[in-house]
């Protein structure tokens, strides 16, 4: 990370840059004003910015970081557009220079805990399957060719994961339908293809009550937290859909007392935090869970993580969560269940004493390495309910 005294001086020099040196170069006047102007803009927002935490200022080093990205994506487009190599070079050398800059501001995210290669599981039992849609994982439980309504759909991925989902369940169940759909939580790469699945199989969606309201076309999710850092990901979650689905007509809230309907030897957890009704799905007698977003396996912040799905354990997606504590409340909770296998919402599934660990590890430690150092919600913004 760039140190704050210099990334003052850098500002400072690409204000003088952008201000002096088309005018200097003698470079025609549709260059040089809006050049001016954007060093002038860029000036003035160096000038309100808090470099440091305990400075003064209108803006933080957060909303700085996005204005120098997007005005160096700006400048880079202008110089590929520019047919004179001068200005095209500076142009493009500068638009190059910001978002680099951007990027090097970046903050942290979350410490969690690097695991390694062994830990990945690809044998889950005979009931249980993941399956990868992106950057979103889906699960399928029940035993291959399991009759009409003989096995459960756990999310359904991103949008247009539809057609991926249902040649999977063809493969292992045929033309047998879901019992039911069992929703983690409502997040749009959760429920992608929900809508249309749940309408061709005929089949009801079940999710905790306190997930109903952005089910139902009640309410929207809170604004992102951009500012968590960690990657690309977090910096382009204010772009993520957050509006509410609307599922109504066969939305059914999980019953109260843990059982799933139909599918003895599971129960649902409550594991609020990143939503408030988010739950995750629990085998005892195979030590089986379905974590959801409660817990990643990648450092889903980063689009390179996200993407080639390195192997790092932490708490759940950090631009989502909305309430830390109770994060870190869950993760207590499903740690002490002593999984032997796990499938998260994100990243590979994971297996054995080594991911144990681990786990024991972000658990005990949640506040230093599940945490991010900055997010708005990092205190206790949002009240979520712990009840069942």
């Amino acid at each position: 990370m760039i140190p704050p005294r210099l990334h003052a001086r850098l500002d400072a020099a690409s204000a003088a840059a952008l201000l002096l040196l088309p005018s200097a170069l003698q470079w025609p006047a549709r260059l040089v004003r809006p050049l001016a102007l954007a060093g002038l803009g860029v000036a003035a927002y160096s000038l309100a910015t808090r470099y440091r935490e305990d400075a003064d200022g209108a803006i933080d080093l957060g909303q700085h970081r996005m204005l120098d990205a997007a005005q160096g994506a700006a400048c880079l487009a202008a110089g590929l557009a520019e047919k004179a190599s001068g200005p095209r070079a500076f142009l493009t050398g500068y638009g190059t220079f910001s978002l680099a800059a951007a990027f090097l501001t970046q903050p942290e995210g979350p410490r969690g805990v690097t695991l390694p290669p062994d830990a990945v599981a690809e044998d889950l039992g005979p009931d249980l399957v993941r399956l990868r849609c992106g950057i979103v994982n889906v699960a399928f439980i029940g035993p291959v060719n399991a009759g009409d309504r003989g096995w459960f759909l756990v999310d359904a991925g991103i949008g247009g994961s539809g057609a991926a989902i249902r040649a999977a369940a063809e493969s292992r169940f045929g033309t047998a339908r879901p019992k039911a759909i069992l929703l983690t939580h409502g997040h749009f790469d959760h429920v992608g293809a929900l809508e249309e699945l749940a309408r061709e199989w005929d089949a009801p969606i079940l999710a905790h009550r306190h997930e109903r309201p952005f089910l139902d076309g009640t309410r929207s999710y809170p604004p992102p937290a951009p500012e968590v850092g960690g990657g690309s990901m977090a910096e382009l979650s204010p772009l993520f859909p957050r509006s509410p689905l609307n599922v109504t007509d066969r939305l059914q809230d999980l019953p109260g007392n843990g059982e799933i309907p139909g599918l003895p030897g599971w129960r649902w957890i409550h594991t609020p935090g990143h939503s408030p009704g988010h739950v995750s799905f629990w085998h005892e007698a195979s030590g089986s869970l379905i974590a959801g977003d409660a817990i990643s396996t990648t450092q889903q912040e980063s689009l390179s993580s996200a993407a080639l799905q390195t192997p790092h354990l932490q708490g759940p997606p950090a631009y989502f969560t909305i309430d830390w504590e109770a994060s870190g409340r869950s993760v207590r909770r499903l740690a002490a269940l002593r999984p032997q296998v796990m499938i998260p919402g994100h990243g590979h599934a994971v297996a054995g004493p080594v991911f144990l660990a681990a786990l024991d590890r972000l658990a005990q430690d949640f506040a230093a390495r599940g945490v991010p150092r900055h997010s708005r919600y990092a205190p206790r913004h949002v009240h979520l309910p712990d009840d069942g």
